[in-house]
């Protein structure tokens, strides 16, 4: 996705309402989409962000895949978010969009794959749990919009 398509990713995050108050405890504004866009950790370029837009043919876009390639190292690539709209879930497309991401980032030569989960988020440990997903650590609790939680990093081999 560009950054002119800021305005379809507000869209699937006002969908996702569910996830936005698990999350940051408040609705995604169009200034913290933007922020999200846009952010990346300190000395990483933006042109490592990437943020797929998940798209069924009937409904258009059902879901987000938003990633950091090279990152934290230069064998791994980051999960940020992966986000259906309520009705896309439960449909197996996780899955499949899973091990689609995990083929694309091995052929870029990535050899592994790693992302946080918010401790909240059970459904999300379990999910990635399924997809071969192993917790390998967790953080101190931190600040995210209006919640303070503990995230899970989990990693997967490729």
């Amino acid at each position: 996705m560009m950054p002119e398509d800021i305005g379809i990713i507000q869209e699937v995050y006002e969908k996702c309402l569910d996830f936005m108050l698990l999350v940051d405890g408040r609705a995604a504004s169009p200034e913290s989409v933007k922020e999200d866009f846009n952010s990346v950790p300190p000395r990483k370029p933006l042109d490592d962000k990437y943020v797929f837009g998940i798209v069924n043919s009937r409904r258009g876009i059902v879901g987000l895949l938003d990633t950091l390639c090279w990152y934290p190292d230069q064998t791994t690539w980051w999960i940020d978010t992966l986000l259906f709209v309520p009705e896309s879930r439960s449909q197996g497309l996780g899955e499949k969009v899973v091990e689609g991401f995990a083929q694309y980032a091995r052929a870029s030569g990535a050899l592994a794959i790693i992302l946080g989960v918010v401790d909240e988020n059970n459904n999300a440990i379990k999910f990635w749990g399924r997809m071969s997903f192993e917790l390998v650590r967790e953080t101190e609790p931190r600040q995210f919009g209006n919640k303070l939680y503990i995230l899970k990093i989990m990693h997967r081999l490729l």
